[in-house]
């Protein structure tokens, strides 16, 4: 099948619409026999004739064939989507995407705020995409996304990252409806201090918190989760207790679990993190264009 070439198509529609060879060809800036070569290589394309010529000398009118009836409309349809698709090209000239990373523990409010404040920067493209549990800073270091929220202590420092905190998250115990604590309105860190804790895949120190004011280390049950659904699956089925954030509790509200908060624990700060080398600086301003919106806007304790 032969490519079709759209400025024939318009040397075809110009010339339907003017009905004369001469304007046609004036209005397209080409000779009319240029004109004429070009009709005639579109019909050989097509395999059709498309106009229907009065004989030589003749003052008549020329008129469209069948095939030239049907192509007519088509063409003007295709033509007006070429435009469109130039425009859309000409106007993303340039046009870069930030990727953000977002995890179970992302409060769900940041996600809406990141697309928000995205219209305020022109011609850069915000896609959201979802990072596993505890591989954050490694999708950072492998280049697969831009920035990504991450939970850590308020005192977190990375020299491979430049961050931006947003605001605190508290920590909870989370455990089994049955347990003697679940029903508390909240607990000490002394309350489980011989409490089994869920072992933990990644940042083991800060969920398990370990080793805990008294100097001690927990006991934990293997295996370790690697996501928060295991997590939460394990404490469940009664194999111990575990420490979360308050987002994980208001994304999983299970009848089988209880979320308690934990008094004397420091809560996390929720930090939008990017790497130190970024070389693009329109993805370090966007950064902090971001983060500055965002810190704005989420509430403070």
């Amino acid at each position: 099948m032969r490519d079709l070439d759209l400025r024939l198509l318009r040397y075809f529609v110009t010339l339907a619409e003017h009905q004369s060879f001469t304007a046609a060809a004036e209005t397209l800036g080409v000779s009319q026999p240029a004109l004429s070569q070009g009709i005639r290589r579109l019909e050989d394309v097509v395999g059709a004739q498309l106009i229907g010529r009065p004989p030589r000398g003749s003052s008549r009118a020329f008129t469209l064939t069948g095939a030239g009836k049907g192509l007519l409309e088509d063409a003007r349809h295709l033509l007006a989507h070429a435009g469109r698709v130039m425009k859309h090209a000409r106007d993303n000239a340039g046009r870069m995407t930030v990727r953000i990373g977002f995890g179970t523990s992302t409060p769900h409010t940041l996600p809406r705020a990141v697309l928000d404040s995205a219209g305020d920067i022109p011609h850069i493209e915000i896609r959201l995409e979802f990072v596993r549990w505890g591989d954050e800073i490694g999708a950072l270091e492998r280049g697969d996304i831009d920035a990504t929220f991450l939970l850590a202590p308020a005192a977190f420092s990375d020299p491979r990252l430049d961050v931006v905190p947003l605001g605190v998250l508290g920590r909870l115990g989370v455990f089994a409806a049955d347990h003697r604590l679940a029903r508390r309105q909240e607990i000490r860190l002394a309350d489980i201090e011989d409490e089994p804790i869920i072992d933990a895949a990644s940042d083991r120190s800060y969920w398990l918190v370990s080793p805990r004011p008294s100097g001690r280390r927990p006991v934990t049950v293997a295996p370790a989760a690697r996501t928060v659904d295991e997590m939460l699956t394990f404490v469940a089925a009664g194999r111990g207790m575990a420490i979360t954030s308050e987002t994980v509790a208001e994304k999983h509200s299970w009848p089988g679990l209880a979320f308690v908060p934990i008094a004397d624990l420091e809560p996390s700060t929720i930090f939008l993190a990017g790497h130190r080398s970024e070389p693009r600086a329109e993805v370090r301003h966007v950064l902090q264009h971001l983060g500055g919106a965002m810190a704005a806007a989420q509430p403070r304790r």
